[in-house]
């Protein structure tokens, strides 16, 4: 019957998110939860610590957009359905620095107040040195410090509250917690995790069961590189402390989060759970679920049976993408009033993930070619007329041998595998001795993949930003490689295509040098002519002139801001310029140390990266400030499609931008710490995970926002 279902009476409304950024709320994560295997196994462990009470840790593990905190606030959902009064639940989203950071944001979720409570099984008639001994004894469980129970005792206390207050979120003690006998800690980040142990257990005394999601933990494993020893001890302490006090402790985090562990951590973590892949059944369900939501009923028009079947399998079943697939469906049945077809699907797959054109690619493939020193030819014909030229040809010279590198669009249909076949075969039958490497520009399912890769020299590589040209360098090498073993190539035609190759790499990196000069030539020629200099230019970066709302205007601030710690290109490129570096740097040449990080390739690409990022976020903030100039007083719903639609493209260019290169830019940054602008080195030591965590979500969270009013 849901096959031959209309198009939706609903009217124009689409219920389906167009960014599928879960959102943090008292109530859940919002939109319509589907039960999945890792669903139900995360539930059943959670009922049997509400049920026992027994302290525990479980793992969420999963990619990006399958669904990680949005199952983690369900779970505290879940918590308070079950436990009603009896129950307490926090959500953290990890920072992306240090253990002290992270109880500090652990207490912006307490009050002053919300402690004091904790602490009021305790009489207050009780004499000091008592009620101090009490609860000394009462947190043996988790510290052995005497400073904690000298610490609350005072926090009890409205002379000395404030004073308690300060050195439970991490300060130096004050003179009257030194005089009580309070000693600074030799440890802050030790310190930090214990006093969270120590809330967890007033909080488990309390409200009897105590739940703390903390999301995105990797980030604070990877703050500084690989996790050292000391991290590890800090994350085996706060795992124990957890459990010492009664607590359930629900870490979410990438899947090689556990590849960072140490053996001591991991036998500390009990259940894993892996996010699973949406099945065509689960599509259905979250589609009836969304509608039954919005509009009361639960439709499974305009989608069908056979198309969410389609849909759940060129998704690969990951939740982020089947949302974001379902809106811009809708949108398009909505519009032809005519259910989702097979051909709409292909369609919006195509344009959602084919962001990147087949011009782009191959502009990129002939980067990576000139890069290694490759000589390589464009549209080559093999065999006769009637064949299609490969995109790129790779000889091994003096012997008819070579690599080719094949574009294709989207695989997203199995006539369109068998036609590879076909073109592999030709390749093969005009050259003999060739590799073939495929090259996907868009979306790739993985049973298409698995298909391919038995036809094809090496894996398809589907073009990621920001892995591909370690992907294709990698792969060109290593058949090339292959191919000089197979057709004997002698040793010192092999030794002098090797030379040759390292000229051309020396020659084009010293052209790339030459460009970028040119380029930093005309932006001091620019500099020059506009005199008020960038932040002038853009006053409503500062959020002083902006006509959005405080809160939205911040956000975009902040974004600013990390950029800019973290980059630091903007600062040395002025400092590069400044009349008073010329005598600290020995003599007129003030820009040595920038071109000296220049000739980086990869310094160059992070900072190609950064620039772009940073006009992305001023070009969205500002089709949000027109789009709140004209619509602030009575948003209509086709207001609000445009608002979805600002946010959906910033975010879904955001999501291709090559964000790890920024970690190339620490060395940029960190060579300002402490020097004439004041730098904090901590603040300037950001990594691309946590500039993931600010970048990443940016347009849900300026629409959550603008919409809350």
């Amino acid at each position: 019957m849901d096959a031959v279902e209309g198009p939706p009476a609903a009217g124009p409304v689409n219920p389906f998110s167009p960014t599928a950024v879960a959102r943090v709320t008292e109530q859940g994560a919002g939109g319509s939860t589907v039960v999945t295997a890792a669903v139900r196994d995360a539930t059943d462990q959670l009922d049997d610590y509400l049920r026992t009470g027994d302290g525990a840790v479980i793992a969420l593990v999963g990619d990006y957009g399958s669904g990680k905190t949005h199952l983690a606030v369900e779970l505290l959902a879940h918590t308070r359905r079950v436990a009603g009064a009896a129950g307490r639940g926090i959500y953290l989203d990890a920072p992306g620095d240090t253990f002290l950071s992270l109880h500090r944001r652990f207490l912006t979720r307490l009050t002053r107040d919300a402690v004091r409570e904790l602490l009021a099984g305790y009489p207050p008639d009780l004499p000091v040195d008592q009620l101090v001994r009490q609860l000394r004894a009462d947190l043996a469980e988790v510290t052995t410090d005497p400073a904690f129970g000298t610490a609350l005792a005072m926090l009890l206390d409205p002379g000395t509250e404030a004073a308690a207050w300060d050195w439970l979120s991490g300060h130096p003690p004050g003179p009257a917690l030194v005089a009580a006998g309070v000693t600074p800690s030799t440890d802050v980040e030790a310190t930090a995790v214990e006093a969270m142990g120590v809330l967890a257990l007033l909080h488990g005394r309390r409200h009897d069961r105590f739940v703390l999601v903390l999301d995105e933990l990797d980030k604070i494993l990877t703050s500084g590189g690989r996790p050292g020893p000391e991290t590890m001890a800090r994350l085996q302490r706060l795992l124990g402390v957890f459990t010492s006090a009664g607590a359930l402790l629900v870490i979410a985090g990438l899947p090689d989060m556990l590849h960072l562990l140490s053996t001591e951590v991991r036998q500390r973590i009990g259940p894993i759970v892996r996010m699973s892949a949406l099945t065509g059944e689960d599509v259905r369900t979250f589609v009836r679920q969304t509608q039954l939501r919005a509009f009361g009923q639960a439709r499974l028009a305009p989608f069908t049976v056979e198309t969410t079947e389609y849909l759940a399998n060129l998704a690969d079943g990951v939740p982020r993408r089947v949302i974001r697939l379902c809106y811009h469906l809708f949108q398009r049945a909505a519009q032809a009033g005519t259910p989702v077809t097979h051909v709409m699907v292909r369609e919006v797959v195509r344009v959602q993930f084919d962001l990147a054109s087949r011009q782009d690619v191959a502009a990129d493939v002939r980067r990576v070619l000139t890069q290694d020193g490759w000589s390589y030819q464009r549209d080559h014909l093999l065999g006769s007329m009637r064949d299609l030229p490969v995109d790129f040809w790779i000889p091994l010279e003096e012997r008819n041998a070579g690599c080719c590198v094949l574009l294709s669009e989207s695989v997203l249909k199995a006539e369109e595998v068998d036609d590879l076949h076909r073109r592999v075969v030709a390749i093969r039958a005009a050259v003999p001795d060739s590799e073939v490497i495929l090259v996907v520009v868009g979306h790739l399912p993985a049973e298409f993949a698995t298909e391919l890769a038995g036809t094809f020299s090496v894996e398809p590589i589907v073009h990621d930003p920001q892995s591909f040209a370690e992907d294709l360098s990698g792969s060109v090498k290593a058949l090339m490689r292959r191919l000089e073993q197979a057709v004997g190539a002698d040793a010192l035609t092999s030794v002098r295509q090797r030379v040759e190759r390292i000229h051309r790499q020396q020659s084009n990196t010293q052209r790339s040098i030459e460009h970028l000069s040119y380029q930093l030539d005309e932006i001091r020629g620019g500099l020059r002519q506009d005199p008020t200099g960038p932040a002038e230019r853009h006053p409503a970066v500062t959020g002083v002139t902006s006509p959005l709302p405080g809160r939205v205007a911040r956000v975009f601030v902040e974004a600013i801001d990390a950029l800019d710690q973290l980059a630091g290109f903007e600062r040395r490129l002025r400092d590069a310029f400044a009349p008073h570096r010329v005598a600290t740097v020995g003599g007129a040449d003030g820009g040595h140390a920038l071109r000296s990080l220049l000739r980086s390739r990869d310094v160059q690409r992070a900072v190609g990266t950064s620039v772009v990022l940073r006009r992305l976020i001023e070009a969205f903030r500002e089709g949000v400030e027109q789009w709140y100039d004209t619509h602030r007083a009575d948003p209509q719903p086709t207001d609000r499609e445009r608002l979805d639609l600002l946010c959906e493209t910033y975010d879904g260019i955001a999501e291709y931008l090559p964000l790890f290169q920024l970690d190339t830019l620490s060395g940029l940054a960190a060579a300002g710490a402490g020097g004439e602008d004041g730098a904090d080195q901590v603040d300037r030591s950001r990594t691309w995970s946590q500039a993931r965590s600010v970048f990443d979500g940016l347009g849900g969270r300026v629409r959550q926002l603008l919409l809350a009013g």
